[in-house]
């Protein structure tokens, strides 16, 4: 059986699990991991942050996949209200399952950071507008 960072899928599943998944690194700001003592067969996370060795829960989990007899099967985040709970990985609905993701990102607080590519002018204003010494105080 193929595994997927740590996974193992159904080689039928892998190839969509793996596409699934670098779409969304791409997105960045984003770590993919595994938790292989998730009973029966283990389950793939991807959380904007990846899950330090003392912390029990990682904060930020968007995306749970979870490998299946026929299909691999993604689990809604707690913290996210759209979409089904249960939703099966299909090349068919790939583009619609990503933007549910997507949106489950927002709900959950995990989208990434603005990208970096402002100029420092606009940074500058910002930092400007913030200071106190301006009203006397």
């Amino acid at each position: 059986m193929p595994n997927v960072h740590g996974i193992e899928f159904n080689a039928n599943q892998s190839e969509l699990v793996k596409d699934l998944v670098r779409e969304l690194l791409n997105d960045g700001g984003c770590a993919v991991y595994a938790l292989n003592n998730m009973k029966p067969n283990g389950e793939l996370r991807m959380a904007s942050t990846p899950p330090a060795p003392t912390q029990r829960e990682v904060g930020g989990v968007f995306l749970r996949i979870r490998p299946g007899t026929r299909e691999a099967i993604i689990v809604r985040p707690m913290n996210a209200k759209a979409g089904e709970k249960y939703i099966p990985v299909s090349r068919i609905t790939q583009a619609q399952t990503l933007e549910i993701i997507r949106t489950w990102r927002r709900q959950t607080g995990s989208a990434p950071t603005q990208p970096r590519t402002f100029s420092a002018g606009p940074q500058l204003v910002i930092s400007a507008g913030k200071k106190k010494n301006h009203h006397g105080q």
